[in-house]
């Protein structure tokens, strides 16, 4: 069977963010899909609450950025984190950032090595119910996608040049038979395919247990004795959590960690949060809650099948310390997309899509290794009781060694080292220039354009991203304000197959960025190859970043 006689393109399985994520980038490229789910619509209660900077930047590029940052917190609300012992004892520690409006205003102007001038978002606080309804409404949006709720893949068969699926209908449990060239499985840290193929995880299991309380208090911010924050950390050992703002007025998560033998359903929710805020009568109207355990595991392969991938959380379990989990998935779909795309379109070789596990498997043990990281500094913290409290010499003792221990864990609120200096250092689909790679820092990012990370950001003077102007296919950038002939390696790029998108852009900001005349960056905006030179064989650098290389 060809790609053309299957019934669909790509079968994404799961519509969780990630899952949307993967379908709404298929959509942006105007490939056909289905997205399938067996839930009866979204989850409604939010998990997630950080939209990272590299997420928010490919977000950008489907128009939904601007959507997704008004759904959270005010973008004028300055960011503040606080470690307390509760919300009527003690504070021990505060981390205030500027808010989303002021980053955007004051880093435009040009390349500079400042935190704030790295990316044109920091963290977005939003809720990942809020972002799903917004992605669920582009996906729907593109012509070229299909969505069905209530529809489970209840069997599937990787047939070598495509892949047999039966689909259930489980509102009318009305069975039906479809293929699939590629199938893609977004369906969860308990994702049946990857327990078909009996992939193993590695990494560290059950870290925690939790409940997840979302709720409403009206009186909550106005009373409690530290006023407005984007997350409260309770260190009290009966508070020990976090505990999520979600509007700035009313809304919140709490996330408690259950004692040992302690079950979720004996907890009763609003007493636990009144207990938190040290106020018996203050109003409390708990919308839902869900339990959950913490994980750091990593699928020991992304590929189980030539046609079959795994994505998200299918692919990797985190504890949310970081904010690495949904960020880290997104970034799995949109490597994984333009991999497809090149697949279905016949210009990939033979390497592409092997190239998705080898590039991502690592970055998800990483990013999993760096969040189980933060929850281990995070959770030493939260061991002490009333003495947290405490008024005299000890209290104050006490306080001091807490917040100098946690002065080093502040990589878990800023962590642009880990959302944007990952970096596919020896893929075999980059052209290495054999320079030296910067330190991988979780805190600090080093803005660069070596082959094998992500292209730098760039604002021009007037006004777009450097990104805005990045196709959906290649890119090369010619940061040269000299003449340049590109016709040879467009010619060759013609000829191959492969989207190419020349972007001439003479800035001297661009060069200082870039340190090379020309870059070739790939169509999930990493940075694919880079010279001063355009090279004289196009083809020998062409067919390492498509995967052709013999």
């Amino acid at each position: 069977m060809s790609q053309q006689d299957a019934d669909i393109p790509v079968l994404v399985v799961g519509a969780g963010s990630v899952g949307l994520s993967l379908a709404a980038e298929l959509g942006y490229r105007g490939l056909d899909a289905m997205l399938i789910e067996r839930a009866a619509g979204l989850n409604p209660h939010p998990r997630a609450n950080a939209v990272a900077n590299r997420t928010m930047e490919y977000y950008r590029r489907w128009g939904l950025d601007e959507a997704i940052a008004s759904t959270g917190l005010p973008p004028d609300l300055p960011s503040r984190y606080l470690w307390v012992s509760s919300l009527f004892g003690q504070k021990v520690h505060e981390v205030d950032l500027p808010s989303p409006t002021n980053i955007r205003e004051s880093a435009r102007g040009g390349y500079a090595a400042g935190e704030h001038s790295w990316s044109p978002y920091l963290k977005t606080i939003t809720g990942q119910n809020n972002v799903e309804e917004i992605i669920l409404g582009y996906v729907k949006s593109r012509d070229s996608l299909s969505v069905h709720f209530q529809t489970e893949l209840v069997s599937f068969r990787d047939m070598g040049d495509h892949v047999r699926c039966t689909l259930r209908d489980l509102a009318t449990r009305q069975d039906r038979d479809i293929t699939c060239r590629y199938l893609a499985a977004c369906d969860g840290g308990r994702s049946p395919v990857r327990e078909h193929f009996q992939v193993p995880l590695h990494g560290r299991a059950a870290l925690s247990r939790f409940i997840s309380i979302y709720f409403r208090a009206p009186d909550l911010i106005e009373k409690n004795r530290f006023g407005n924050a984007n997350i409260y950390f309770p260190l009290h050992k009966e508070y020990r959590g976090f505990l999520l703002n979600w509007d700035g007025v009313e809304t919140f998560t709490y996330h408690l960690i259950l004692k040992s033998g302690q079950h979720w359903e004996d907890v009763d929710p609003a007493s636990v949060i009144r207990a938190l805020a040290g106020r018996d009568d203050m109003p409390v109207d708990v919308i839902s809650t869900q339990p959950w355990t913490a994980h750091a595991l990593t699928a020991e392969e992304y590929r189980p099948s030539p046609n079959i991938f795994l994505v998200g959380d299918a692919a990797h379990l985190f504890t949310p310390t970081g904010g690495f989990g949904m960020n880290t998935g997104v970034s799995d779909a949109i490597d994984l997309a333009w991999k497809l795309q090149a697949a279905l379109e016949g210009w990939a070789g033979n390497g592409l899509l092997d190239s998705y596990s080898e590039e991502r498997q690592p970055i998800g043990v990483r990013n999993t290794s760096e969040a189980a990281h933060c929850f281990d500094g995070l959770y030493s913290v939260m061991q002490n009781g009333d003495e947290l409290d405490g008024k005299g010499a000890e209290g104050a003792e006490l306080r001091d060694a807490l917040r100098e221990n946690i002065k080093q864990q502040e990589k878990l609120i800023v962590s642009s080292g880990t959302l944007l200096g990952y970096r596919y250092e020896g893929s075999s689909i980059i052209a290495s220039d054999g320079t030296p790679a910067p330190a991988d820092h979780p805190r600090n990012y080093q803005p660069t354009a070596r082959p094998g990370h992500r292209a730098p950001h760039v604002w021009l003077q007037d006004g777009s991203a450097l990104m805005d102007h990045f196709g959906t296919g290649f890119t090369l950038v010619v940061a040269t304000g000299a003449e340049a002939d590109t016709s040879k390696i467009e010619r060759a790029a013609q000829d191959a197959g492969m989207p190419l998108t020349v972007y001439h852009q003479p800035e001297p900001a661009v060069r200082d960025a870039y340190e090379a005349d020309f870059t070739l960056v790939r169509p999930d905006l990493m940075v694919a190859w880079r010279g001063d030179t355009l090279p004289q064989d196009p083809d020998s650098v062409l067919n390492v970043v498509t995967g052709s290389k013999t």
